[in-house]
């Protein structure tokens, strides 16, 4: 039932029509859902290409399949865009699959049109999958963000992931689901035997309320939506003021910011990791240091506008410009 109803409102949203018991697995969270797909296509010493900075768990997940990260840099002045002609040096006869986190984290960027279409091109030219994880599809202040299944000649490349974390807010209940080809979900489905059996019965209960009367819809609309996007401005507004030397892309989607904090860092002679926890043990704020999302991170942190209202984001942005500046000036 509650995949029926999964099924129902992709198609109101994004256009396209799936089958169900054939197209749709519950998973536990997206982070299952990473998994199942990996190891449903895999084959040990494969390639695996994802983008740096990128969410930290692919990676990860990549190496226990004993295959190979393939990273691909991107970078502030493209707006953390791909660039399809760089992704097609780093193709080969080893890559299995693609894996395209949007909106994204840590980021906050929204994937271009022009890069699906580059990339749905590639992956039937070279024969490789595309995972693409849409945990944040519908954490959208400004623009669209892409629905891949939706574009010509995409359907049998792809598997989307999704979870109900973010757009119904329970990442507690860990439940989530994936859409992909028939071959793909039934691989899934045999594997999940073996590694969590099955989903929450109570939670998918919960969630057959969330999908009715438009609860879903208008809760994202009326509460999830502005919240974030208020707290988004908020927290722009403050580091501008209390940290006027650092840099970021104003996030259109999800609910980070990637702030790259390299002017202070070197004047304090400090790594992104020494800084966020100097700054944990002296202000008690958290931030997690841009190096743990790749290499491009280094000299960057990691902010969340998601769990703390106002007060406590202006609290914390002013705690950390005064603990910069006890160090920088």
């Amino acid at each position: 039932e509650l995949r029926s109803l999964i099924a129902e409102d992709l198609e109101k949203h994004f256009g396209v029509k799936y089958d169900w018991e054939r197209e749709i697995i519950i998973t536990e969270g997206g982070t299952e859902g990473i998994f199942l797909a990996l190891m449903s296509i895999l084959n040990r010493g494969d390639g695996v290409i994802i983008l740096d900075p990128t969410y930290v768990g692919y990676s990860e997940a990549i190496k226990l399949m004993e295959c190979h990260v393939v990273r691909i840099p991107v970078f502030v002045e493209r707006g953390y865009q791909p660039d399809p002609e760089l992704l097609k040096n780093y193709i080969t006869s080893k890559t299995k699959a693609f894996i395209l986190l949007s909106p994204d984290n840590p980021t906050g960027r929204i994937i271009s049109e022009e890069f699906v279409k580059a990339l749905i091109d590639l992956a039937n030219d070279y024969d490789f999958w595309i995972i693409y994880d849409a945990v944040y599809k519908y954490i959208v202040y400004e623009g669209k963000n892409p629905w891949i299944d939706s574009y010509p000649n995409a359907r049998d490349k792809t598997i989307t992931i999704n979870s109900f974390s973010k757009e119904a807010s329970i990442p507690g209940l860990r439940l989530g689901y994936t859409t992909g080809p028939p071959e793909v979900i039934d691989n899934m489905e045999k594997a999940k035997q073996y590694v969590s059996l099955a989903p929450d019965t109570f939670g998918q209960y919960a969630l057959l309320k969330f999908y009715q009367n438009n609860v879903k819809d208008n809760y994202l609309k009326n509460i999830v939506i502005p919240t974030y996007k208020r707290r988004r401005d908020l927290m722009a507004s403050l580091m501008k003021e209390h940290l006027p030397e650092a840099k970021t892309i104003f996030p259109p989607g999800s609910f980070y910011f990637f702030v790259d904090m390299r002017y202070y860092l070197e004047r304090m002679a400090r790594s992104d990791e020494e800084f966020c926890n100097r700054l944990l043990f002296r202000k008690n704020v958290v931030a997690i240091p841009g190096s743990f999302f790749g290499e491009q991170g280094r000299g960057h942190i990691r902010l969340t506008f998601v769990s703390e209202p106002e007060n406590r984001i202006r609290e914390g942005i002013k705690r950390m410009g005064a603990f910069v500046f006890s160090y920088v000036f």
